[in-house]
């Protein structure tokens, strides 16, 4: 799938660090889902007392540089991958003042869900549609 990436800027704040001043391993993750929610309302234009269609099943994080108190990060969310009831998505953090300049690469799973039916269905072909025009491919 072709890259088009979603934007979030983030500004840290002083509590998202430790005690050597980097942003915390944890706060990656908020990071990570504050970029999915927002990517997520926006593109399906939904309000953001609705809730998603789909749930996350699954994140990760490679850390690459410290950011610090006071760095501007942009996280740059694009959906990698469609399964039959599952899709995929990349987020990478830079700098916001140095695009080239990433201070860590996350990843999330998400499974399309029913919540009527409390069940998982499969991922829609509108679904499929939207995100490829968004993204460019």
């Amino acid at each position: 799938m072709q890259k088009g990436y979603f934007e979030t800027p983030i500004e840290v704040k002083y509590r998202d660090t430790d005690s050597a001043g980097h942003v915390s391993s944890a706060v990656y993750y908020d990071y990570l889902q504050h970029a999915y929610l927002t990517f997520m309302h926006r593109l399906l234009d939904l309000p953001l007392s609705e809730k998603l269609p789909h749930i996350m099943v699954k994140t990760a994080c490679e850390y690459v540089q410290p950011a610090q108190y006071g760095d501007r990060i942009t996280v740059r969310s694009s959906v990698t991958r469609f399964g039959s009831k599952s899709f995929d998505l990349e987020h990478l953090m830079v700098k916001a003042d140095d695009a080239q300049s990433v201070v860590a690469k996350a990843f999330s799973t998400h499974v399309m869900f029913d919540y009527a039916e409390n069940a998982t269905m499969p991922v829609p072909d509108s679904f499929k549609r939207q995100v490829a025009k968004f993204q460019g491919a």
